[in-house]
């Protein structure tokens, strides 16, 4: 008896979550049509496993991998090659070990008469359910390979989009290490020893360096106390995100950051209307193709936001109308979708408005650190300042002292 995470639709149109028992996905079909429930998505739930990771990633299928291994299945099926032998070609030249088990099991999965999109299915860890959705969908029009370059373009595009976004943080990332580190070390080390010359000679401190000198003995005698508020700090912070309002907060939160939150908007935006506009194209209706694209939004505010959207299309909305009631997604986007519906080209401005947002995006990530650099400088000059004028201030009673 295995459990399925599925998703349905009951008769007055809501969609239904929830895990049930089976011994299979035709059982789980049958039981959700006797309650009234019209199955979108069944898919193996796997419980997850308590305890610690120690293949350091090594099992992992990284983003290129995946990249090639799509882009080179599409080339070999059109080539003439059926899905079991092209399969068989790849898993002779994969290096990876991981991902030449998973071939192994899918070309062995589609020779005991499994459908192409089930046997990719079982590795949900690996290829998604836009990659799977589509796969459906190529394995029943028989265009396998034009969907398979379909999903390798998008991919490409989607992983170039987050190296962008994840370069750009890193320069931020980076000075505010640098920063902790000055004044970690000016703290622990050269302040305690101008302190000591100070006292020995007997002068009056002044407040500002008895602070920093205070704010010093803690981080050398109590560092402790600050790792252990760290790790505490952490771990509220990993408890909050796995339940789901607070993962529902949280992900609010980051989207109201100046700069970044806006970045991390369109960003999701953008994979989750090109998802859309992939998926679309390849024949779902929009109340699947938002289910499923849904997904690619990280963001649980996000998901929160589209599945709203979805909701108000089964009530009888239309896609730009229902866009239109919520004020989280832009203007443009409404516009750009009532085209689409009125030329009946929906696909092609979904994917002409997630182009519009990359270059804008493009343009932002360009500029964020010429933005954000003078505010860092003055954080790091007030901080570095305040710890320099604290450090020679007592010297200027030195020369009375002297005289004494």
């Amino acid at each position: 008896m295995s459990e399925y995470r599925y998703v349905a639709v009951d008769k007055k149109g809501k969609t239904v979550k929830g895990i049930i028992s089976a011994p299979s996905k035709n059982e789980v079909h049958r039981i959700l049509e006797s309650k009234g429930l019209y199955p979108l998505e069944i898919t193996e739930y796997k419980k997850p496993k308590i305890g610690i990771n120690l293949n350091l990633g090594l099992s992992k299928v990284k983003d290129e991998e995946l990249i090639l291994f799509t882009s080179e299945l599409a080339t070999l099926i059109s080539s003439g090659l059926t899905i079991v032998d092209a399969l068989q070609g790849l898993y002779d030249q994969e290096e990876n070990p991981y991902l030449r088990k998973i071939i192994l099991d899918i070309k062995e999965s589609i020779e005991a008469g499994n459908s192409i999109s089930s046997a990719f299915k079982k590795f949900p860890d690996v290829f998604s359910s836009v990659y799977t959705s589509l796969l459906s969908v190529g394995e029943a029009t028989g265009r396998l390979d034009k969907v398979l370059h379909g999903i390798y373009q998008y991919l490409e595009r989607d992983l170039e989009i987050r190296r962008k976004i994840t370069s750009a943080f890193a320069y931020p990332e980076f000075v505010v290490f640098v920063i902790t580190g000055v004044v970690i070390f000016m703290l622990s080390v050269v302040l305690p020893r101008f302190t000591v010359m100070f006292v020995s000679a007997g002068a009056n401190l002044p407040t500002p360096t008895r602070i920093l000198l205070s704010i010093s003995n803690f981080i050398r005698f109590k560092w402790f106390v600050l790792v252990a508020i760290v790790v505490i700090a952490y771990l509220i912070y990993r408890i909050t995100y796995a339940t789901p309002k607070g993962r529902l907060t949280i992900d609010y939160m980051k989207l109201k950051v100046p700069l970044f939150g806006r970045i991390a908007k369109f960003g999701s935006l953008s994979r989750f209307v090109r998802s859309l506009a992939l998926i679309s194209g390849n024949g779902y209706n929009i109340l699947d193709g938002l289910l499923i694209a849904s997904s690619v939004a990280t963001n649980a505010y996000i998901i929160k936001e589209i599945e709203g959207v979805a909701h108000d299309i089964q009530s009888g909305q239309s896609f730009s109308e229902a866009l239109s009631h919520r004020s989280f997604f832009p203007k443009v986007m409404v516009q750009m979708v009532t085209v689409g519906e009125r030329s009946g080209l929906l696909d092609t401005s979904l994917e002409r408005l997630s182009d519009l947002w990359d270059r804008s995006l493009d343009f932002t990530l360009k500029n964020l650190a010429s933005r954000i650099e003078p505010a860092l400088i003055v954080i790091l000059g007030v901080i570095v300042g305040f710890i320099a004028v604290a450090m020679y201030l007592p010297m200027f009673t030195l020369p009375s002292l002297i005289g004494k």
